[in-house]
């Protein structure tokens, strides 16, 4: 709580500085990229079928695109990855390294 207080007088200083508002652009920047490098490295340890790819760009089309929010992408992609399961549709059950490399479906 102390800690909490004696920050509000620095935070409100800190704020009004141009200098601090630069480095909180280059922050912001950098957690972006973040992001990015942590959507690949997700897309290359999950993504195994094209059903997969496509609930992943599902996913990410909705969040990023049409700005919905997390817990409907989640239950969209929930439902997605359902429908698309080996067990109910069985669609788009092909490896998703056959087909960048141009397998045959």
């Amino acid at each position: 709580v102390i800690l909490t207080f004696g920050m509000v007088p620095l935070w409100a200083r800190l704020r009004h500085a141009k200098w601090f508002k630069s480095s909180l652009n280059g922050v912001n920047a950098a957690a972006i990229g973040f992001l990015g490098a942590a959507c690949v490295i997700l897309w290359v340890g999950a993504v195994v079928t094209a059903a997969d790819a496509m609930v992943f760009l599902i996913a990410g089309t909705l969040a990023g695109v049409y700005d919905i929010s997390a817990s409907f992408v989640i239950l969209a992609g929930g439902i997605f990855g359902a429908v698309l399961h080996a067990d109910t549709l069985n669609l788009g059950q092909v490896e998703w390294c056959t087909l960048v490399k141009g397998g045959d479906l």
